[in-house]
Parts: structure tokens; C-alpha cells; sequence
């Protein structure tokens, strides 16, 4: 329902436009447009960048025989590059079409095509590069360089040795296969050859298509390097470049049918920006981005999509300024729109109320887990092991991948080597899980979401989440736990210290019943066998610790809640509950934490049930309005 309505909007919105020849100039106009805008807070650094342009076109602060995967030194030439291109070729420049500047670009392009950079990760040479080259020589072409301006073979050698979108292979898939089409497309508006624009055009859109495959799912997740979750990072890059191209294609009759475009904004607004709180990701929903390199996983990159969205869906203009308002933290922003909902295809389950937001990430034999890969994301092995976050502000877990302890990753249960090195690593790039009774249901603000696990290195067990409007009950029954010698945890949260948690206790062991509060958040235990232990201190580390390209130091208060069931339990279990504190206590109730059977209600009339069958997975709820 949702996407014929918003078909319908876009065909209202876009067919009108429709017309019969390219209009290159506007096309490239809406181009270089959006590529100067996202220039405009470095260009106060052109004079500089200008007196350090050596005579041959280089700067000598840049290694340009680097081949690093991941921090690629050349890639600042093309940055600067861009800067010099969008001082000089857009027409709202002061310095638009200043002689010097051309002199400038000419010579760094020059010096660029002679010294031919190259990376060992192919996405560098057949996606980052291609793609900066091309908004580089629109923006020129825009100022009046002429493509016989260009050094001879420089287009050749960018067809020969770019991404061919055409080819199929293991990384023309999903917003790989995107990104590789935009630079063609670049380069048949830099040339104006219509043929190679559409056949480019087609292959950039081919991903705009629910799949089974790497790409949109068909619950509006979205899967990048196999069965595996990523709304943001590549999800990030598929929303990016289809909301852009049409929004710079509308009126055209280059654009993809209407259906398959109402596939953009259902997914901004059904999965992508609901996995945002404020300005930052939640930390399961970026993947390996979790533990790249600072602010990585900070969404205020977004803005630009927002322009796009509300160019291309403006039935929606007001969902798009909120979130724009929440971006850009303004104190007015409304709260996050209600949102409760089970991805299925990535057994992922999430639950936005207004005054936060719960998330919670597993994988099964149809998933992979959490990846990591070009040397990031090294210690993240037991994300997606039923990792869950609750963050009211967003910045919970913001930057906190190089403090954090990757034995203590929230909602987690395992036992507890307490060594970096002794973390399992499994295969680079996602690997499959072993149990096929994972998953969850929604239904209105009620939420059940389940976790099975039989081996596989970690305690066997049956978890569960049940979220009830504003209360998520959290549970685990039948844990079994084989090392003598280490004890099983429980991971209530591992985040920033915003706070006391109050009451204060006095030592590092808490008794239950206990019912504590720490910043945004009420945790309630019940009267339990585990252990519920609480640190909180001050931590120094370097990014290297979790992706070695990224030397930078991290320091900051971390407080961590866990439950200690001891070596080797044979039928341990756990319960707690979340809340906001802004929120009254909720008076929930746990009807069954037993191997068989999880459920719990609330006094609304809410309630979940999650029956673990020797072969199956089954869950009910009731209806509160009989």
C-alpha cells in the first residue's frame, strides 16, 4: 500500500515533466550544483591549496605511490582537485572561470593522468576515483574547459580502467553496481553520447528493484556482500546516488518507471532514517562501520538527501524537514515518528518510540553475521549475536568502538575470555549462521523478537526481546556454557557515562530485585541466580585497536552493566527491563522465561508470547483492544 501510494505521488510529480531530447546543460547544471555545495565549506582553504600546487601539478605532502586499501593517500589529490573544480566551474563562484584557477586544475589534472595513481582495493580505481574524475571534468567543462582540453588518452584510460557496470561479477551487485554506473554516466554527459547514457542510465537504476540478491529486500532492508544487513554504509550509497540521480533526471524521460522509483523514499522512510536518532546511526544497522574510523557512522551526511527526497517526493516535504531538524539537532526538532517493525530478510527488529529507540540485530542459516574486511571491524565478532542498543540522543555509542570491550557488546550473551586476541574471527566479509529459528513479528507498538543458539563457539540458549510500547523486556532461559574456567555473561549495555547510576552502589555488585537509572534509560531486574556486576571508568585507546589504517587516539567514561552467570552454567537465565526514565515505570509483567516458552504482558493489555518447538519458532500476541 505504501509504495503504490507513493508511485502514484511520483507519478504525478515526475511524469508531468517528461520530455523528448536530453537536456544535457540542465542535467549537468543540477551536476555541478550539487557537487559545489557539498565543496563550499572547504573552498576557504583554495589560496592555500593554490600555493602549494607545485609547478608540475602535485602537492608534496601527498604519497603518490601509496597503495593502502583503505586510507589511499592519492585520494587527497582528487579531493583538492574537486575544490580547484568547483572554485572554477561553478557559476556562482567568485573565482568562476578565473584564468589562474584554470591553469591550476589543468595542471593537477595533467599531473594526475601522468603519475596514474593506484590502489590494491579495487573499489579506489573502479568506483572513488572514476566517480571524483567525472564531477571534477563536469565542473571544468562547466567553466569552459573543452574535452580536447584534456590530456590526451585521459577518457580512454577512464573507460578501459573504470568499473564497467555492464560486466557482471561478484562486486557489480547492489550499490556497488550504482556506483559504478554513476561515473559512466558522468562521462556520457561529459561527452554527450546519448547511447552510452542510457545503456549507463539502465545499469544504474538495474538496483532499483526489490531482490533475493545483494540489494533492497523485500521488507525494505537492504544486503550488501551477501545476505547481510547494512542500512547504512552501502545502504547509505544506494539511497545516496538513486534519491540524486532523480532528482537531477526529473523531467526527463530518462528517468525508471514510477513504480520501481517510489522504491527510494518508501525505503528512506520505512528502514533507513528510522535506523538514525539524532545524528548518528544506530551502531547495528552500519555494519563494519561500527568500527572504522571516527565519525564515520555520523548521519549528518544525509542532508543532501533530504534536498533530493523532498525534490522528488514532495508529498513527504514535511517527514523530510523534520528529520532534517533533527540532523541538524535543532531544539524544536519533533521526535522520531513511531515506528515498531521486524526486518525478516536481515533478522534485524526494530522499535522507535518518541522518546527513544531499541534495536536488536541476530543472523541465521539466511543471514550472514556482522562482517569485517579491508582490516576494520576486527574485534566486532559477536555483533549480530542478539546485539541490541537503546539510545535516546544517538550519541549512546557514538565513537565508542576503540573504548569499548568486545566482550561486552549490549544484549550479548558469551563467555567471557576477557582477551582481544582471544576473540573469534571468523572469514572476512560476513560469514552464515547455524540456526534457522531466529526472527520476530510486530504488531501495532508490541514487539517479540527471538534468538536461538545451539553451539557454534558461543553458550547455547533462547533469547528474547518483547518490546511494549515504551518497555522492552529482555530474556534468556536455558543457557549452557562449557569452559569451567570462564564465566557466561549478559551484557545489559556498555555506553558513554553521561551520568551517576543511581542509586549508587557500593561496591561492584549489585543485589536483585534492583532497579537502576543511568542517563536516558530505567534498567529493572527481578529477583535473579546470575550475578548483576556494574563498572564504570575512565578508558584511553587508539582506533588502531579496531582498524589499524586509522591511528587516532580515543579517550572517555565508559559504563558497563552486565549479569555474571558463572563458568559453565547448565540452565542459566536472565530478565530485565528497559525504559526511559522521561517515562513513567512501566508495570510489566514476565508470564514465562522457561527454554519453551518467553512471554511477558503489560497492564495495557499487551502481551507476546515466543514457544520454542523442538523444530520451530512461534509467536502470538494479544490484541489489548479485546
Amino acid at each position: 500500500m505504501v509504495l503504490r501510494f507513493l508511485a502514484v505521488c511520483l507519478v504525478c510529480c515526475l511524469a508531468a515533466w517528461v520530455c523528448a531530447e536530453v537536456p544535457y546543460a540542465t542535467i549537468r547544471g543540477r551536476i555541478v550544483e550539487d557537487v559545489a555545495r557539498a565543496e563550499r565549506a572547504n573552498l576557504p582553504r583554495l589560496d592555500g591549496l593554490l600555493a602549494d600546487l607545485r609547478p608540475d601539478g602535485s602537492w608534496a605532502d601527498i604519497d603518490y605511490a601509496n597503495r593502502h586499501r583503505t586510507r589511499w593517500a592519492p585520494a587527497t589529490h582528487l579531493a583538492r582537485l574537486r575544490t580547484l573544480a568547483a572554485a572554477f566551474g561553478a557559476p556562482e563562484s567568485p573565482r568562476f572561470r578565473d584564468p589562474a584557477l584554470r591553469d591550476a586544475l589543468l595542471r593537477a589534472l595533467a599531473c594526475w593522468h601522468a603519475r596514474h595513481p593506484r590502489c590494491d582495493n579495487w573499489w579506489y580505481n573502479q568506483i572513488h576515483a572514476p566517480q571524483r574524475l567525472g564531477e571534477i571534468l563536469l565542473l571544468a567543462q562547466t567553466g569552459g574547459v573543452a574535452v580536447a582540453d584534456l590530456p590526451e588518452g585521459m577518457l580512454a584510460r577512464w573507460e578501459r580502467e573504470g568499473g564497467d557496470p555492464t560486466r557482471k561479477s561478484g562486486i557489480t551487485t547492489g550499490s556497488n553496481l550504482v556506483n559504478i554506473a554513476a561515473h559512466c554516466v558522468y562521462r556520457a554527459l561529459l561527452t554527450e553520447d546519448e547511447p552510452a547514457l542510457r545503456l549507463a542510465l539502465d545499469r544504474l537504476f538495474a538496483p532499483l528493484a526489490i531482490t533475493e540478491a545483494e540489494g533492497l529486500q523485500s521488507d525494505l532492508s537492504y544486503h550488501q556482500h551477501g545476505p547481510q544487513l547494512y542500512l547504512g554504509n552501502y545502504g547509505y550509497d544506494w539511497l545516496e546516488l538513486n534519491a540524486a540521480w532523480l532528482a537531477r533526471l526529473r523531467g526527463t524521460d530518462l528517468l525508471p518507471p514510477p513504480d520501481r522509483a517510489a522504491l527510494v523514499p518508501a525505503y528512506a522512510l520505512g528502514a533507513y532514517f528510522p535506523a538514525i536518532r539524532g545524528q548518528w546511526y544506530l551502531y547495528n544497522a552500519v555494519g563494519r562501520q561500527q568500527a572504522s574510523e571516527p565519525g564515520r557512522a555520523k548521519a549528518t551526511k544525509n542532508l543532501p538527501i533530504l534536498r533530493h527526497l523532498a525534490q522528488i517526493d514532495p508529498a513527504h516535504a514535511a517527514d523530510y524537514a523534520a528529520i532534517r531538524a533533527r540532523l541538524r539537532a535543532d531544539p524544536d526538532a519533533p521526535p522520531s515518528a513511531p515506528l515498531t517493525k521486524v526486518f525478516p530478510r536481515s533478522d534485524y527488529a526494530l522499535h522507535v518510540r518518541p522518546a527513544f529507540t531499541f534495536d536488536v540485530r541476530a543472523h541465521s542459516t539466511r543471514t550472514n553475521r556482522c562482517e569485517w574486511g579491508n582490516d576494520e571491524n576486527l574485534l566486532g565478532h559477536w555483533l549480530s549475536e542478539g546485539s541490541t542498543g537503546f539510545v535516546q540522543t544517538g550519541r549512546e555509542y557514538a565513537d565508542i568502538a576503540p573504548l569499548w570491550d568486545w566482550w561486552r557488546v549490549p544484549g550479548t550473551t558469551v563467555t567471557d575470555l576477557r582477551d582481544d586476541a582471544k576473540l573469534p574471527r571468523g572469514k572476512a566479509w560476513g560469514q552464515r549462521g547455524a540456526n534457522p529459528h531466529v526472527g520476530g513479528k510486530a504488531q501495532g507498538d508490541t514487539l517479540a523478537f527471538a534468538y536461538r543458539r545451539d553451539g557454534g563457539g558461543a553458550p547455547r540458549g533462547r533469547y528474547a526481546w518483547i518490546a511494549l510500547g515504551d518497555a522492552v523486556v529482555c530474556l534468556g532461559a536455558g543457557i549452557q556454557g562449557d569452559d569451567p574456567a570462564h564465566p557466561v555473561v549478559t551484557t545489559v549495555d556498555q555506553c558513554w557515562a553521561v551520568g551517576p547510576l543511581t542509586p549508587t552502589p557500593g561496591g561492584d555488585t549489585l543485589p536483585t530485585p534492583a532497579t537502576l537509572t543511568h542517563g536516558a534509560f530505567r534498567y529493572a531486574f527481578p529477583g535473579q541466580a546470575a550475578t548483576l556486576r556494574w563498572a564504570r571508568d575512565r578508558r584511553e585507546g587508539d582506533w588502531r585497536r579496531v582498524s589499524p589504517a586509522f591511528p587516532a587516539l580515543a579517550r572517555g567514561e565508559i559504563l558497563t552493566l552486565w549479569l555474571d552467570h558463572g563458568p559453565a552454567p547448565k540452565a542459566a537465565s536472565y530478565a530485565y527491563v528497559v525504559s526511559p526514565t522521561n517515562a513513567p515505570p512501566p508495570n510489566v509483567t514476565i508470564l514465562s522465561n522457561t527454554p519453551t516458552l518467553q512471554a511477558a504482558a503489560d497492564d495495557q493489555g499487551r502481551a507476546a508470547f515466543i514457544l520454542h518447538g523442538p523444530d520451530s519458532l512461534t509467536i502470538t500476541f494479544q490484541d489489548p483492544r479485546r
